[in-house]
């Protein structure tokens, strides 16, 4: 692709990106490549960016796992996924897992992403429909084998 554009608007695209949604270095990187930026721009308009402070990927990525697991109900392996996707390498990404599951205990919101998923129905769904919904969440296997068996111990004693 030619290089026609320019470091201003480059910088405008970048500012206007930024202005919707926080972006990683990676998304800004690949939308300004679409636009045709050459290497040696989105290198400068990310420099800029980072050292103004717009680009701050530890708090975007703690901000972003966190709501994660409150808003959407995601378990770890879920939030790990979203944020590799977002660019965002290992270290970071673990970082920030320790940081959220401190915050967050894994088997409530596991528990009341079952409870939203099944909500009145959560009697009649059998343990195996309830632990694919919640491996498709990101949850690990341990909560998943102790809600399963939680299950399985309070149908056999009904």
């Amino acid at each position: 692709m030619e290089n026609n554009l320019t470091l201003q608007k480059a910088l405008d695209t970048a500012y206007r990106l930024l202005a919707a949604r926080s972006h990683t270095r990676a998304e800004i990187k690949r939308k300004l490549s679409r636009k045709g930026a050459g290497a040696e721009i989105i290198v400068q308009v990310i420099d800029e960016l980072t050292g103004k402070g717009y680009i701050d990927e530890d708090d975007m990525a703690l901000r972003w796992a966190q709501a994660l697991v409150r808003d959407r109900l995601w378990g770890p392996l879920k939030v790990s996924v979203y944020l590799m996707q977002k660019g965002l390498g290992r270290d970071l990404i673990d970082q920030v897992q320790r940081r959220v599951w401190q915050e967050f205990d894994e088997p409530d919101i596991a528990e009341r992403a079952l409870h939203k998923r099944f909500g009145a129905a959560d009697d009649e769904a059998t343990a195996a429909k309830k632990a694919a919904f919640l491996r498709s969440r990101g949850f690990s296997s341990a909560v998943i084998y102790s809600l399963a068996k939680k299950q399985v111990s309070d149908d056999f004693y009904e």
